[in-house]
């Protein structure tokens, strides 16, 4: 019996220690698959509040991101400066997209379009976008984030929706703080500005008292050919050529009836230089550089040799304008009043016949002081102003 009992003690004992091990290893298992799920569940719950990698940790909400997903979306690319020219064959740029799938969201990469070789680091980044404000209905957004431990905004006002009638230097304006912390705004290239108007090629100017204009005393530039125009006319004609513009026809209007004037230096002497220019690029030029403005209404008409226009009566006048004052005298007369009326002559020499019957070189303008003048005009055989 006792040696029954020991053997039943020694396999109690053994049972016991098995038992004992199992439940070790039972609760060994247990703790590393707890371990592995929290690790699984850490993962996952990164993975849904970053967007390019462990380190980057959007703060707008999804909630917020959600809400401005009505944002339009579309592709861009970004320059430092409004209305930017790119060059084709280097072309550096921001890339920036904009989609509302999932919430608002801004895509950007630093890119290289063209055959340059240079290396453009893409940094690629993306933001989740919460709408900060509406003005004049262009749509303002922000977003924020922690990109490799820093701390980056960014700002996109979107113009496109705008309903003001103001000038705004892009339709997508971005302005997003850089790794360093410093605030970098670029605009959207929305194709190139749209060309100005055509500027008439027929321009005035009033000129100033005491030969104070810029084409007084001029002269022509060394190896050129003087011009053929005499006086001021020709003083005109040698100075814009200098500058590189070209002018077709130059010369004086007079006013149509007797008009005081001051006699500063900085006043106008009472003329007006009239002029054609060669094209309507050397016409925007005599605009923006020299004060030129186009000629709303005129009317020209050739004059014939030999005194036989209707004003002259048959007299050859002294001067251009003595004639002027005869022209405005005789429009008056036949029921189409001026305001002032003057004489062109052609840059470029140019052979005239002699007859009585023939043109005489030049070209009479005349300034019509109403619409109801301008009509009787051409019934006076006068021609309007055409570039």
């Amino acid at each position: 019996m006792v040696a029954i009992g020991r053997r039943h003690a020694s396999a109690a004992r053994a049972l016991r220690t098995e038992v004992f091990a199992m439940a070790i290893k039972l609760t060994l298992f247990h703790v590393v698959s707890n371990l592995a799920a929290c690790a699984a569940l850490t993962a996952v719950a990164a993975g849904c509040g970053a967007d390019a990698g462990a380190d980057d940790e959007d703060t707008v909400s999804s909630e917020d991101a959600i809400l401005a997903s009505s944002i339009v979306g579309g592709t861009f690319k970004l320059y430092g400066e409004p209305n930017a020219a790119p060059n084709p064959h280097c072309d550096v740029h921001t890339a920036l997209t904009l989609s509302g799938d999932g919430g608002a969201r801004a895509a950007l990469r630093e890119a290289l379009d063209g055959l340059c070789e240079i290396y453009v680091a893409p940094q690629e980044r993306e933001y989740r976008l919460r709408l900060a404000g509406t003005s004049c209905g262009s749509k303002i957004y922000k977003g924020k984030k922690r990109i490799a431990g820093k701390v980056r905004e960014i700002t996109i006002t979107d113009h496109r929706t705008r309903v003001c009638r103001d000038l705004v230097p892009a339709k997508i304006i971005v302005a997003e703080t850089d790794g360093a912390g410093a605030l970098q705004t670029k605009y959207s290239f929305d194709g190139p500005p749209p060309a100005p108007p055509a500027t008439s090629t027929w321009l005035t100017i009033a000129p100033k008292q005491c030969g104070t204009n810029p084409w007084n005393g001029a002269q022509p530039a060394p190896g050129q050919d003087p011009s053929h125009l005499q006086g001021e006319a020709g003083e005109v004609h040698e100075f814009f050529r200098g500058q590189g513009i070209g002018l077709e026809q130059i010369g004086f209007a007079y006013p149509a009836e007797p008009m005081m004037v001051c006699m500063a230096c900085s006043c106008p002497r009472g003329d007006t230089l009239v002029v054609r220019a060669t094209s309507s690029a050397d016409a925007q030029r005599l605009v923006t550089e020299y004060g030129f403005a186009p000629i709303e209404d005129a009317l020209t008409r050739a004059p014939t040799q030999c005194g036989t226009n209707p004003w002259q009566g048959g007299q050859q006048l002294p001067s251009d304008a003595d004639e002027a004052h005869q022209l405005a005298s005789w429009a008056a007369g036949a029921g189409a009043p001026l305001s002032a009326a003057g004489f062109l002559d052609s840059t470029e020499p140019r052979f005239v016949c002699m007859a009585c019957s023939c043109p005489r070189g030049d070209l009479a303008i005349a300034f019509p002081a109403d619409a109801a003048s301008s009509t009787n005009l051409e019934g006076l055989g006068f021609t309007r102003i055409e570039d």
